[in-house]
């Protein structure tokens, strides 16, 4: 019988040169935080999407070093091994930026470049509308609030009471493999057996299934509007994957965003694993021209 990676096996272990630490901010959440790079590098803060955790940004920790940029990936609330709250709107968009906020303010940055995927990237937008002058640059990866999402009603229709009657059960590895081969990425043959794992254990933790649950009616995923989109001033960088199946002909919306440079990149929602040097290889350029 396979079992799930426990906590100590999960990334970055057996990474020498990535730390993790776990921060307590002033929401109330521990968050863990996985960094890699020189400490008197620019920040670059990564935050991941729906379902998933920091292992998503394994190849910036390894790659953006080099750089010279300080590589700062984070388990969002309710994901990886970050503290789980249990609370009606926990998972808010506003609770979400308040940690982005905290988090900061907890490692000592003034301002740092965010990254962010999917719903990382949909916070990421958020909170560079409304905290500008805490965002260097901002960077989005097949990110929310550009388009409406494909499928997310389907997930929404599901009662809140039978995800927190069926718990961990409700994710076989099966489950996990499937959504991440023929969702996520484009090319089903690229996920590895340690990727799928490295996806499906946190599933298994106490709190992840009403978490990711509450997050899918919480969190507003919805598309900004005009007068949103052109408020923002944030140098921006917006990273499409040709065959996301998710975040859907976001290509004009993305190029309505002020100052924003959109790069397509063949690859499915998770581009950045499926092709991560043509994705850091932007992201190090669009950062070191700060």
């Amino acid at each position: 019988m396979i079992r799930p990676l426990s906590p100590a096996e999960l990334f970055p272990a057996g990474h020498p040169n990535i730390t993790t630490r776990y921060v307590d901010l002033s929401t109330g959440v521990t968050l863990r935080v996985v960094e890699s790079g020189p400490a008197d590098g620019k920040p670059v803060v990564m935050l991941h999407g729906w379902g998933a955790s920091a292992y998503m940004y394994r190849h910036a920790l390894d790659l953006l070093p080099g750089r010279g940029l300080r590589a700062i990936a984070v388990d969002l609330r309710g994901y990886g091994l970050s503290d789980k709250p249990a609370r009606l709107g926990a998972y808010t968009l506003d609770a979400y930026c308040a940690d982005v906020h905290a988090l900061l303010a907890a490692l000592g940055l003034a301002r740092a470049a965010l990254i962010g995927q999917s719903m990382g990237g949909g916070l990421a937008l958020r909170y560079s509308l409304r905290s500008p002058e805490r965002v260097s640059r901002l960077v989005l990866v097949n990110p929310v609030g550009l388009v409406s999402i494909a499928y997310l009603h389907l997930l929404q229709i599901v009662p809140r009471s039978i995800f927190a009657a069926m718990g961990g059960r409700l994710v076989p590895r099966a489950v996990a493999e499937f959504i991440l081969r023929y969702v996520a990425y484009g090319d089903p043959r690229l996920p590895t057996e340690r990727d799928v794992d490295e996806y499906w254990a946190p599933t298994q933790l106490s709190g992840f299934v009403n978490a990711a649950r509450a997050a899918l009616s919480e969190f507003d995923w919805r598309p900004l509007t005009n007068g949103e989109s052109e408020s923002l001033t944030v140098p921006t960088a917006v990273i499409l994957g040709t065959k996301d199946r998710l975040i859907r002909h976001a290509g004009p919306a993305a190029r309505r965003l002020p100052r924003a440079a959109v790069h397509d990149v063949v690859g499915g929602h998770c581009v950045l694993e499926e092709d991560p040097a043509t994705v850091y290889g932007i992201v190090g350029d669009f950062l070191a021209a700060e």
